[in-house]
């Protein structure tokens, strides 16, 4: 599970959304990809909710997929900008492969 942490504010954008630290003043900014991905987890979905949201809006393959999640799960919590909850680790069993007929277009 990952949540914004509180002195953190989510803002949407038409390019994405932008993440302002309250205490610090610093903002960072999110391409619409990585705003799906945050809105995805920050609704209570996991890893694998997330690669599936990237692959049936993007033209991306799950590993892919997968890599980019984590590396943006990493960034955000580095930063101070989210708390994430360890999950299992991401497996080929628990991933749905990504259709192409059901992206969006």
């Amino acid at each position: 599970m990952v949540t914004l942490r509180p002195d953190v504010v989510r803002a949407p954008t038409q390019y994405g959304a932008v993440l302002l630290h309250i205490d610090n003043g610093r903002y960072w900014t999110l391409n619409p990809s990585g705003d799906l991905v945050l809105r995805i987890l920050l609704d209570g979905g996991d890893t694998a909710a997330a690669v599936r949201g990237l692959c049936e809006t993007s033209e991306v393959d799950p590993e892919t997929a997968r890599r980019d999640v984590e590396g943006l799960l990493a960034q955000l919590a580095d930063v101070g900008l989210i708390e994430a909850e360890p999950e299992s680790r991401w497996s080929p069993e628990t991933e749905a492969v990504c259709d192409p007929r059901t992206r969006a277009r």
